[in-house]
């Protein structure tokens, strides 16, 4: 009797959690933000450039076009986008394949990438937008 009032108290709390985060979708951003870093392209660079985050866990980075004129990014990464390191990608900007590895994602204005992945301590994985000719670059590190 004991473990089923235990395991349905973690169901509870793990139900509220999840509705709390279902219902409140004008907050997702805000929600991502506090659980993942960050970064927004305006001007034709990123802001910040360098994000520092600890190694050895699982890690949340979002990248939002925030410019004010019709320009175009993409998001690349060898690094970020290797098998065993990515986990997941997803928001409202275009991603796109090479086979089966995600090559690249491409943000219109207001749109945003979501990139989970695992971050080994002592590694920096860059990410870059080269998309006319932009030379943007920005990285994570993992200490």
């Amino acid at each position: 009797m004991k473990t089923d009032r235990a395991c349905g108290g973690k169901l509870t709390y793990a139900g509220v959690v999840l509705s709390l985060a279902l219902c409140l979708p004008s907050y997702a951003g805000a929600t991502v933000s506090l659980f993942g870093n960050v970064v927004q392209v305006e001007q034709l660079s990123f802001h910040p450039d360098a994000v520092h985050l600890p190694g050895d866990n699982f890690a949340v980075l979002v990248i939002q076009n925030r410019e004010d004129a019709p320009i175009q990014h993409e998001v690349t990464s060898p690094q970020l986008f290797e098998s065993g390191t990515l986990i997941q990608v997803q928001g409202t900007g275009r991603i796109e394949y090479n086979g089966k590895r995600v090559s690249r994602v491409v943000l219109n204005p207001g749109e945003e990438v979501v990139i989970w992945f695992y971050a080994v301590k002592g590694i920096t994985y860059q990410f870059q937008c080269n998309l006319n000719g932009h030379a943007m670059v920005g990285m994570v590190r993992a200490s």
